[in-house]
């Protein structure tokens, strides 16, 4: 009797497709949970107003977004206990490994800004990005708070979810050249997919697409270099905390 199920190196190929399956259907409904908690949190944000405070204002915004994402993230592994993410003090060379994922995302940005001379003219033309971005307006303290809550919440919250979750459980069936590509275009789905409803020109999603994406793998390389979860935090903090400082006036 013919066999029904190819196999390859003694491996059930079957199997294997339906692992992956799994896997992909896992992190896609990961990725609406933290789409509908992000859009939860945002509903709720607005209508309790702000305080007057522009400040305090952006830190809770920024805060309630980061919870949505922890909830969702914790969510997970209380289902899956089983699912570990990896957390211990990094040693020195890979502290070193830090400070080169840093200085490439400093770079990549640095290139995001000198692309955007092809890419200027469909901001300029798009009237919802001085909005969206909320460039231009931000006071010394929230660029400084944002500096701070980066290094202690953003980039371990997000690298959490994004490094420690979604790339782990794709790493686990898919290897982790595949995991780290997918874990990153979802890292950019979330810095992107607010301005979709927006009707942002296509160049513009293209090019934060691309950015997004090549951070998202820089974090992920890290991540899957050191095999803990505490050095693309900081290399993620540190990062924000950057942009967030670069822009403080100091004339």
């Amino acid at each position: 009797m013919a066999e029904t199920t190819q196999q390859r190196g003694g491996t059930d190929t079957s199997t294997d497709r339906s692992g992956r399956t799994r896997a992909l259907a896992v992190v896609a409904a990961l990725s609406l949970a933290a789409v509908l908690a992000n859009t939860a949190v945002s509903v709720l944000t607005v209508r309790m107003g702000d305080f007057g405070n522009e400040s305090l204002a952006f830190a809770r915004n920024l805060l309630a977004i980061q919870l949505s994402f922890l909830v969702v993230g914790v969510g997970y592994l209380w289902y899956r206990p089983g699912m570990t993410v990896p957390v211990r003090w990094p040693t020195r060379a890979e502290l070193a490994l830090a400070g080169g994922g840093l200085v490439a995302g400093l770079i990549a940005v640095a290139l995001s800004f000198a692309s955007t001379d092809v890419v200027v003219p469909a901001f300029e033309l798009w009237p919802d990005f001085t909005a969206y971005s909320g460039y231009g307006g931000a006071s010394v303290s929230a660029l400084v708070l944002g500096a701070v809550l980066s290094l202690l919440v953003v980039g371990p919250v997000e690298e959490f979810l994004f490094r420690g979750v979604i790339q782990g459980r794709l790493r686990a069936v898919f290897g982790p050249g595949v995991a780290i590509g997918l874990a990153s275009f979802i890292f950019a789905f979330f810095h992107f997919y607010p301005i979709l409803l927006l009707e942002a020109p296509t160049a513009v999603i293209a090019h934060m697409t691309v950015y997004y994406s090549v951070m998202g793998a820089i974090f992920g390389v890290v991540y899957e270099r050191t095999g803990t979860l505490v050095v693309p935090a900081l290399v993620h903090g540190a990062f924000n905390a950057v942009l967030f400082l670069s822009a403080v006036p100091f004339a």
